[in-house]
């Protein structure tokens, strides 16, 4: 029984003629060619055996296992080729993200697509080529995502007979691909006051990244607020937030151990509250009433002019944690 690429080992001090290694890959290529994909593998796997790093019969031995439909071993060898470095670098990366497509590893091929694209390494005429293979794996996506789905699972009243941590779950393992065909399912999720303050944050955030079109309905603590999707604030890279926090990093440059913590605070609540950032605070106090909180974590107490309705919806933030975790 032929053993797969990866368990093949030099043949230790034996000698190999060049020829027999020529004749093996003249055979194997010549019935590659004439679309005899089983002898073309065999005669190919032969040349390996005595030279695995022997880059034509890599390339070669990749087409015919793809061919063959032995998606998994033709991956191993394509990794292998691209590490070595192929001869044809573009036919390699198409055969390689082709295999990707069809051992249902859709992430990586989109990474590879992108990379290609981005990188300005692809010559106009194949440009066009790698957009389309890229299309159909969006495609593929979309298609195996929405197949793989109980959609009665996200239907309201079914979502909030789960538990808080049951929930995110739910909402975690849900492909983003899925968002638009559930959409609506979602957007009422999102809206109901009674659904987990987490679970809407990654909803939302999984609606941005995918460009759904829709106006949703928030409630969060005493906030409520009516945004369009591609509206909503980024978290990551927000001007408010990043001035919120330069000032905590300021006032608590000496004490790195406060600093820390008072980061961690403020992080997690930015993802609890979000989307909204304190809008009825200016920067200012938001970022004093968190070193406020510290205080009171500490000594028990406050400065003279700490804002009270801040350090309240810090403290409601916490317990909502807390409840959470029980």
């Amino acid at each position: 029984m032929r053993k797969k690429y990866r368990d093949l080992k030099r043949k230790g001090n034996v000698i190999v003629f060049p020829t027999t290694i020529n004749r093996l890959l003249t055979d194997g290529m010549t019935f590659l060619k004439n679309e005899k994909y089983e002898q073309a593998r065999d005669k190919l796997y032969q040349v390996l055996a005595y030279e695995p790093d022997h880059t034509a019969a890599l390339g070669a031995y990749s087409y015919c296992l793809y061919e063959l439909g032995e998606f998994e071993e033709a991956l191993d060898v394509c990794r292998e080729l691209l590490r070595i470095g192929p001869i044809h670098y573009l036919e390699t990366m198409e055969l390689y993200i082709s295999i990707l497509m069809q051992v249902r590893q859709y992430e990586e091929a989109e990474q590879m697509i992108e990379a290609l694209i981005e990188e300005n390494v692809l010559p106009e005429e194949r440009l066009e080529q790698f957009r389309q293979l890229r299309d159909l794996n969006e495609q593929i996506v979309a298609n195996a995502s929405i197949e793989t789905v109980d959609s009665t699972m996200y239907q309201l009243e079914e979502f909030l007979s789960l538990s808080p941590l049951e929930q995110e779950w739910l909402i975690m393992d849900l492909p983003p691909a899925s968002y638009n065909a559930l959409k609506k399912h979602l957007l009422a999720i999102v809206g109901h006051p009674e659904v987990d303050l987490l679970t809407k944050t990654y909803i939302l955030f999984t609606l941005h990244q995918e460009n759904i079109d829709a106006v949703v309905e928030v409630e969060k603590f005493h906030y409520q607020g009516r945004f369009r999707i591609s509206e909503l604030p980024d978290p990551l890279s927000n001007p408010r937030l990043e001035s919120i926090k330069k000032q905590i990093e300021e006032s608590l440059s000496k004490d790195p151990s406060r600093l820390e913590l008072a980061k961690e605070l403020f992080d997690r609540h930015v993802y609890l509250f979000y989307p909204f950032h304190w809008p009825d605070f200016p920067e200012a106090e938001v970022a004093a009433a968190y070193m406020d909180y510290l205080d009171m974590l500490f000594s028990g107490e406050t400065s003279a002019g700490a804002n009270e309705r801040l350090l309240e919806l810090i403290i409601q933030a916490e317990q909502w944690f807390e409840m959470r975790n029980q």
